[in-house]
């Protein structure tokens, strides 16, 4: 058959049988397609008192004339009496609504077809037939044993209608258009709104439906918005525009689109399944799902909950959440990033206390050139004096440098600095004659074949420059040797540094052909182009200062954030008791040797390296790396999300290390919003720290309310409602409420 069939039962005062419906989608419709077609409907089920022919794409005229010319009259008539055929199309009425009427067809003595009049098609067939498809291509879900769904109306169901399964051809969206066409104002939209991606298939219909009226001749623009996520994000909405809604149990997103300006005969449900007998929905509804008396076909109410109070939650069920057009039958995974002790490896503790106490370590406030960490070090107060650093470099110098050497190109090192390195380890005379350049200098070196070359890099935090230079350098000098000896790397990963190792050192010879060796490194996640929280804090603080004057701790902090670059102190908001200081318990470095010298920005450091190592799975920069092997990463994916674990601001309750964990953690490791439990651990964490602010302690909470008013930290919404109604009436000052009523909802 090539027809799409679709049947439905019918009664007509006593009597009930089938009322058969087929839908072509053909350019041409031929006579001895219906022919064949209603012969096979015959064959199969004689007793198929009424068949409807519809051709959504045709003229109804051509439709009836190719009905007429087939020999299935003749074969109803041939059955028995009481068999019709008709056709199904549109006809415009008076006031410009689009009718659905049918027009039967039968043979009468003499072969002769006799027409009966045009009526309008019973709304109980329309339902009928929709029904038969949607049950038919499996349009219900019903959830397997022990599972629920999570709806995006923040409902919980063991039911989930799925339109897209009964759009899988052109004559089921040819079907679904043309009664979708008839239930909305005819004119032509200005725009095609779909709740998701599916149903601009039915959008594409409805114009050519409209087409063979001679209405639409253009096609609408047509987008989805994605269901409820995405009802705040559509433009202002008009009379011009045209809704369509899947599938709904509640009538909410309706509701929702109607109160964002949609008008309500522009807008359309295509299938409904009630959850209650007094449901409403604004618009239309192609199919009305839900059995009721009298009615052949129909599914029962189906039983929604809400998601706070769900029943099937307190059974135990697993909860399967559906998101936008996407269809899951598990939540994405939560992955839940830890920081220990066992987070930190010897060799990153080892550098920590290295660096530390000295005041070499500085917070980038804000991105500055291509560099891409926040964490700046001060080098040259290391490498002018005995330091573990210095003693190092001079090592591989002494040990990688190669003689004679011609060229010397210095990266992040002064001349002077680059002397006394050279001095102190007794290779002046080797040194002496060979041509010194800054990086910058590069391209006027003259090609020198078989040369010798060191590249002299303090920090090394951009592997980007030195790819660069390496690229120049094969050119200038050919054939010869290229040591690049580093003070300090940065990396995020061991698979980071690995790779920069690979390219710098592989060349003709193989992959030692050139030399690079580091004195220190550091694992530390790389920050790119992204904004730093610093930045996000001025943007938010010069947006608040446009409403109204500051009071004076923000505008203190304003002023101090626009003429500050980097900074060892007073990098985070001060707390009840003044600057965060370090806590005597600190587990990550030794509290008991200067604990007065550590400053924010050694301990920023710490914690960064702390996440980095996480997010590789607890490994540091010396963990082998097999380069057959994907790299341990925890990352955000369309399959699962990575959060910050709450139980890290819970367990440690040093303020000044929950604030270098707000403003070293990627904003989507803050995203609790999507997980109802850790944002529930984290609202906990956050009224904990209201309570004791009278006390004098909660000394974190300026930056947990800045991280929030920032849109960095993100909450379910109603956790937010809670903690800013918390806020508000507890004794915090009154610059802090100012900076909550700037945390966005939603």
């Amino acid at each position: 058959m090539r027809a799409l069939s679709l049947v439905t039962r019918y009664r007509v005062g006593s009597f009930e049988g089938d009322a058969r419906l087929l839908v072509y989608d053909v350019v041409g419709l031929s006579s001895s397609l219906i022919g064949d077609d209603v012969r096979e409907v015959l064959d199969q089920r004689p007793n198929t008192p009424r068949i409807y022919v519809m051709a959504p794409f045709l003229p109804l005229q051509e439709v009836s004339e190719a009905l007429k010319a087939s020999a299935a009259l003749r074969r109803a008539g041939a059955v028995g009496p009481g068999h019709e055929l008709a056709v199904v199309g549109l006809r415009l009425s008076a006031d410009g609504r689009a009718i659905v009427m049918s027009r039967a067809f039968s043979i009468a003595s003499g072969d002769d077809v006799v027409e009966g009049d045009e009526v309008p098609l019973p709304e109980e067939l329309r339902e009928g037939w929709l029904f038969d498809l949607f049950d038919s291509s499996r349009g219900r879900i019903d959830a397997p044993p022990g599972v629920h769904f999570g709806k995006a109306s923040d409902k919980h169901s063991d039911k989930f209608l799925r339109t897209s399964s009964v759009l899988l051809s052109t004559a089921a969206c040819a079907l679904v258009g043309f009664f979708a066409f008839a239930a909305v104002r005819p004119q032509e939209p200005r725009r095609i709104f779909v709740d998701t991606a599916p149903l601009l298939s039915v959008a594409f219909a409805m114009q050519r439906v409209a087409s063979t009226l001679g209405l639409w001749p253009r096609m609408p623009s047509a987008k989805s918005f994605s269901s409820y996520g995405g009802v705040e994000k559509l433009p202002r909405l008009s009379t011009g525009d045209l809704m369509l809604v899947s599938a709904s149990t509640s009538g909410g997103l309706a509701r929702r689109l109607v109160a964002a300006g949609a008008d309500p005969d522009t807008l359309a449900t295509l299938f409904l399944l009630r959850s209650a007998p007094e449901l409403q929905t604004p618009g239309a509804v192609l199919c009305d799902l839900t059995y009721r008396p009298g009615r052949t076909f129909g599914y029962p109410y189906v039983r929604n909950y809400p998601a706070e109070s769900c029943e099937l939650c307190k059974k135990g069920y697993v909860l399967a959440e559906l998101e936008g057009d996407q269809f899951l039958l598990e939540r994405r995974g939560v992955k839940r990033l830890r920081v220990a002790r066992s987070s930190q490896t010897p060799e990153a503790r080892a550098s920590s206390e290295l660096l530390s106490r000295r005041g070499a370590l500085k917070v980038r406030l804000h991105a500055r050139d291509t560099r891409r960490t926040d964490i700046h070090l001060e080098l040259e107060e290391l490498l002018r004096t005995e330091t573990q650093v210095a003693t190092a470099l001079r090592r591989l110098m002494t040990r990688h440098v190669p003689m004679p050497l011609k060229y010397v190109v210095l990266v992040g090192v002064t001349v002077d600095s680059f002397n006394l390195l050279v001095e102190a380890a007794g290779m002046a005379d080797h040194c002496r004659s060979a041509t010194v350049v800054a990086a910058e200098g590069v391209g006027t070196l003259s090609p020198t074949p078989g040369g010798n070359a060191l590249v002299l890099v303090g920090l090394l935090d951009d592997h980007a420059v030195l790819r660069g230079i390496n690229a120049q350098m094969r050119s200038k000098v050919p054939g010869g040797c290229v040591a690049y000896l580093s003070a300090v790397t940065i990396a995020e990963s061991a698979r980071n540094r690995e790779d920069l190792r690979i390219f710098l050192s592989y060349g003709e010879h193989g992959p030692e052909t050139f030399t690079f060796r580091s004195a220190m490194e550091v694992m530390l996640p790389w920050t790119g182009d992204k904004p730093s929280s610093w930045s996000q804090e001025l943007e938010l603080l010069r947006r608040l200062s446009e409403q109204a004057a500051l009071p004076e701790p923000l505008a203190a902090r304003r002023a101090w954030l626009e003429s500050t670059s980097e900074s060892s102190d007073a990098v985070f908001l001060p707390g009840v008791g003044g600057e965060l200081m370090l806590a005597a318990n600190f587990v990550f470095l030794d509290t008991t040797n200067a604990l007065e010298k550590i400053s924010q920005a050694d301990v920023y450091a710490v914690v960064s390296n702390l996440i980095a190592t996480e997010r590789c799975d607890g490994k540091g920069l010396t963990e082998p790396v097999r380069r057959d092997s994907p790299p341990l990463s925890w990352s955000q994916s369309v399959y699962g999300q990575v959060v910050l674990c709450p139980s890290n601001f819970r367990d440690f309750n040093d303020a000044v290390l929950r604030a270098s964990l707000l403003r070293a953690a990627d904003p989507a490791e803050l995203n609790y919003s999507v997980d109802t439990q850790s944002s529930r651990e984290m609202l906990d964490v956050l009224l904990a720290d209201i309570g004791s602010w009278a006390q004098g302690r909660g000394d974190a909470l300026p930056e947990f309310v800045l991280s929030l008013a920032c849109g960095r930290l993100r909450l379910v919404r109603r956790h937010q409602e809670q903690f800013l109604a918390a806020l508000r009436d507890s004794q915090v000052p009154e610059h802090l409420k100012l900076l909550a009523t700037a945390v966005p909802l939603g």
